[in-house]
């Protein structure tokens, strides 16, 4: 039997449907529109979409999409053909916001016929957030890659069943293979010799099993050519998403055939340096300390234990500033070897001298394998020199500069002046009265009076003045930073009521002596530098000569009392 559907209940049909599509165009929470896709006009827009948009409905369904969709015609003729070559249902754009915003959604479309009329249905999704972090994903992927690609260790990870899932190329390499990839899904017993596929396994079972981390192992290796090395290995359990089973492993490996090579070298080296007098300090390429002797343990003061894993900083003693170790690390740079003298700090703080000389230890590629110090303690011999020094410039009763240094000192002012264009007074200072000193209270109590004298003169004088003794009672003095004729005034009556002051001897017996100064300024006798000293001399005469306890200028008449 054939029901046949009359005209009017068609029409019944039909505007069920649309009723039923009017309920679930109105309730969903999902953006839609309803699009005339001759002209792009929005036909109708949900109450979803007006949220998403910030667009009254009215206004919403008053625009057209090109106004939302930002994406030119050529762009979207694009995308809808790279959607058809994908044999995709849905569609990327950009759609503009109220707000003025911009945001990536997927649009799915689909036509659907009302009141007669053929309209496009599309169901918008924002994926900003999702695009944002497959953009995220991608740049970590390619960062990814490319320290696989370039990385010169040896990194990576491998499954629960030690298969690798991927690895730096420089493994790929010394493994045979063109391209790291070509390791996946491959076991240690794949790639390497079966003695060292069988190291790396057993030191893995642990990981897997336990979750224990294996840090700085040395393990060998065979490169391309089938050469013996070494490398540091660390490696680490990864967890599941529950942090309980281990379903892989993360591995890092560095090659250190060299030091290890070195320190094989070292060892067969030991019992020479060990008996040798010299203390020896070897570090590794960083400066890190590898090894020292017991006479270096003796002259430092401290355990070998202490020393080893340090970095020689810890001997600094604070004598040498930036530039003494900017030349030293630039000879051992350029040369290759530095000698010198290094003032060091003891475990117990006390500092001692070491002549030492460095030498650098380089691979077959010239690239720097270890350094090798040699140190003498040198302590007291220094200090025998600078005793001698002391003893060569220095006069031995007041401690003040004797007639060498004094010299050197005066055309080191001489110059400074030349080029301030500043004026210096050269004195020539002689005690009154002093020979009745010694003939009535003895040598001793003359001695005592020539430190006084010299203290009372250094107490007068400004830094960057000098004062010496030339032998016996006489005295050199340079007074510089004179601003004017007064200012040398004051200095010089300082000087001379400082020494006029009494002397009281340890006897108990006090004691007045006076000075007597001859002056001669600079830069008025340019032309006789080497004379200044003499003429002051002279001056000094003339103060004598006109009573003494005063002062007189070379080539004045002028007296001060």
């Amino acid at each position: 039997m054939v029901i046949k559907t009359t005209k009017a209940q068609k029409q019944n049909n039909r505007k069920e449907a649309d009723n039923l599509y009017r309920v679930l165009f109105s309730n969903s929470k999902i953006p839609m529109l309803l699009i005339d896709p001759v002209d792009g006009a929005i036909v109708d827009a949900n109450q979803s979409a007006c949220d998403y948009y910030g667009y009254p409905h009215q206004q919403l369904t008053s625009l057209n999409i090109n106004a939302i969709n930002q994406l030119s015609d050529i762009e979207i003729k694009a995308e809808m053909h790279k959607a058809a070559t994908q044999k995709r249902d849905h569609f990327f754009f950009i759609h503009k916001l109220a707000d003025g915003s911009l945001r990536d959604v997927e649009v799915h479309s689909g036509q659907l016929e009302i009141d007669d009329k053929q309209l496009l249905y599309s169901i918008i999704h924002d994926i900003t957030e999702r695009r944002a972090a497959e953009q995220e994903l991608k740049e970590l992927n390619r960062n990814f890659i490319t320290l696989l690609n370039n990385t010169s260790d040896f990194v990576y990870f491998k499954d629960r069943n030690s298969r690798f899932q991927f690895c730096s190329q420089t493994l790929a390499d010394i493994t045979g293979h063109s391209h790291w990839q070509d390791m996946v899904g491959k076991h240690d017993l794949e790639v390497f010799p079966p003695d060292t596929a069988k190291i790396y396994y057993e030191e893995e079972q642990p990981i897997f099993r336990e979750g224990v981390a294996l840090l700085n192992r040395v393990d060998p290796y065979y490169d391309e050519q089938g050469e013996k090395g070494w490398v540091s290995t660390s490696k680490w359990p990864v967890f599941d998403e529950n942090g309980v089973d281990v379903v892989g492993l993360f591995g890092i490996s560095r090659d250190v055939t060299a030091q290890h090579k070195a320190q094989e070298e070292l060892k067969i080296a030991a019992s020479v340096f060990q008996n040798i007098s010299e203390g020896v300090m070897i570090t590794d390429s960083k400066g890190t300390i590898i090894e020292v002797n017991q006479a270096f343990c003796q002259l430092s003061g401290y355990s070998r234990d202490e020393i080893i894993g340090r970095t020689p900083n810890f001997l600094k003693s604070g004598h040498h500033d930036a530039s003494f170790f900017q030349s030293l690390w630039q000879s051992l740079n350029d040369n290759r070897y530095w000698q010198g003298d290094i003032w060091n700090r003891r475990k117990d703080g006390s500092i001692f001298a070491c002549r030492t000389c460095i030498s650098v230890l380089t691979d077959e590629e010239g690239k720097v394998d270890c350094y090798i110090g040699l140190h003498s303690d040198i302590t007291a011999q220094l200090q025998h020199f600078k005793e001698i020094e002391h003893l060569a410039y220095y006069d031995a009763l007041t401690e003040l500069p004797n007639r060498v240094l004094f010299a050197d000192r005066l055309n080191q002012t001489l110059a400074v002046a030349d080029r301030d264009k500043t004026s210096v007074a050269v004195c020539f200072l002689d005690l009154d009265s002093f020979k009745p000193v010694n003939d009535n209270y003895g040598h001793r109590a003359g001695d005592l009076l020539l430190i006084e004298a010299a203290n009372r003169l250094k107490d007068c004088i400004r830094a960057g003045d000098t004062a010496a003794r030339m032998g016996g009672d006489e005295f050199a003095l340079t007074l510089t930073q004179l601003t004017s004729e007064v200012d040398l005034q004051h200095a010089l009556d300082r000087i001379l009521t400082s020494i006029a002051q009494p002397f009281t001897l340890p006897i108990g017996e006090t004691i007045c002596v006076s000075a007597s100064i001859g002056v001669c300024l600079y830069p008025q006798y340019r032309n006789h530098k080497s004379q200044l000293l003499r003429y002051a001399d002279q001056a000094m005469y003339e103060a004598k000569a006109k009573g003494r306890n005063q002062y007189f200028i070379h080539g004045t008449t002028a007296t001060a009392d």
